[in-house]
C-alpha cells in the first residue's frame, strides 16, 4: 500500500519506488535504533552496518516487508521506552498490518504497562482495575491488532475468505507439525560435498539462534521483547523452516541485542564490522558480474 501510494504520485517503475522506499525505511530504522541501543556507539555502528551492508542487507533494500517491519517494531519499542502508549498502539496496528506476527507485539505493550504499574507500588491483583481506569491505555491495547483485523475484513470483502492468509499456506507446502521435528529434520540435512551448512541447516540454526537470543532478552528482563521475538519465531516454525532466516533477522530486538553482545569485545566488534562491510563489497561485485554476464 505504501509503495502504491508513492507510485500514484511519482509515476516511476514499481521496483524502483519499492527499492528506494525500502532503503528509506531501513535508514529510518537505524535512526530510531540510537536511543534503543542506549546511545552505545559501538553497538549502533555494528547494527547499522548489519542492516545496511551486512550479509542479509538484501532483505532490507528490496521489495520485501522486512524494512517496514523493522522500522515499525523500533517505533513500538521506542514508544514503550518513553511510556507513549498511544503511539505504541498506533505503531502496533501498522505492524500487525505489515505482517501477521506483528500482532504479538501487543503482549510487549501489556507487559510494559504491568511493569509501570508495579513500579508505582501496585500489586498484580490490582493491575486489571488500574488498567480499566486508564482509557488511554485501554485504547492503546485495543487498537494494536487493528491492522490485522482490517486485513481480515479486506480479504473477506475481496476473496470471500477472511483467513485466506492462513489457508493459502498449503500452497507453500506449510503443514502444521512439531517444531522440534522440523528443527531436527533441518539439522539432519548434511552437505553432500564441502563443509558449508545446507539451506535447511542454516534455517534450523537461525531459528535456534533466534530463540536463544530471545532467552537472553528474558534474562536481561526485557520480557516484552523476549516474548514477542519468541512468538514471531515459533509461529512459523510450527509449519516448517521455510524463510526462517529472514524471519529471524527481521526481528529488531534480536539484531540490536546481537550488536550489543558483539560490541562487548573490541576485537570481536572489529571482526564483525569487517565481515558486514566486506559482505556488502562481495555482494556488489557478484551483482555487477552477474549483470555483465547477462549483457
Amino acid at each position: 500500500m505504501l509503495v502504491a501510494a508513492i507510485r500514484f504520485v511519482f509515476p516511476f517503475p514499481t521496483i524502483l519506488i519499492a527499492t528506494i522506499t525500502s532503503i528509506a525505511c531501513s535508514y529510518a530504522a537505524c535512526l530510531l535504533a540510537w536511543p534503543l541501543l542506549e546511545k552505545n556507539m559501538s553497538a549502533y555502528v555494528l547494527y547499522c552496518a548489519f542492516l545496511l551492508s551486512g550479509p542479509f542487507s538484501f532483505h532490507f533494500t528490496t521489495f520485501l516487508s522486512e524494512p517496514l517491519f523493522v522500522l515499525l517494531t523500533s517505533c513500538v519499542f521506542l514508544a514503550l521506552k518513553r511510556s507513549s502508549y498511544l503511539a505504541a498502539g498506533v505503531s502496533s496496528a501498522l505492524l500487525s498490518a505489515t505482517r501477521l506476527v506483528g500482532v504479538f507485539v501487543v503482549f510487549a505493550t501489556v507487559i510494559q504497562m504491568f511493569s509501570e504499574h508495579r513500579e508505582q507500588g501496585g500489586s498484580a491483583l490490582s493491575f486489571p482495575r488500574w488498567l480499566l481506569a486508564r482509557p488511554d491505555l485501554l485504547v492503546a491495547v485495543l487498537i494494536s491488532p487493528a491492522g490485522l483485523f482490517a486485513y481480515i475484513l479486506f480479504l473477506y470483502l475481496t476473496v470471500g475468505d477472511g483467513f485466506a492468509f492462513l489457508h493459502i499456506q498449503r500452497a507453500f507446502g506449510r503443514v502444521a507439525g512439531n517444531p522440534l521435528v522440523f528443527l531436527w529434520d533441518g539439522l539432519s540435512v548434511v552437505p553432500k560435498t564441502g563443509w558449508l551448512p545446507t539451506a535447511p541447516q542454516w534455517s534450523a540454526l537461525a531459528a535456534i539462534a533466534g530463540l536463544a537470543l530471545s532467552g537472553v532478552l528474558a534474562v536481561r528482563r526485557q520480557y516484552g521483547a523476549a516474548l514477542f521475538c519468541a512468538l514471531c519465531i515459533i509461529l512459523p516454525l510450527i509449519t516448517n523452516l521455510a524463510s526462517m532466516v529472514r524471519y529471524v533477522i527481521g526481528l529488531a530486538p534480536l539484531t540490536m541485542l546481537l550488536a550489543m553482545l558483539l560490541s562487548a569485545s573490541k576485537l570481536i566488534w572489529l571482526a564483525a564490522l569487517v565481515l558486514f562491510l566486506g559482505a556488502c563489497y562481495l555482494m556488489t561485485v557478484a551483482w555487477i558480474g552477474g549483470y555483465l554476464a547477462l549483457v
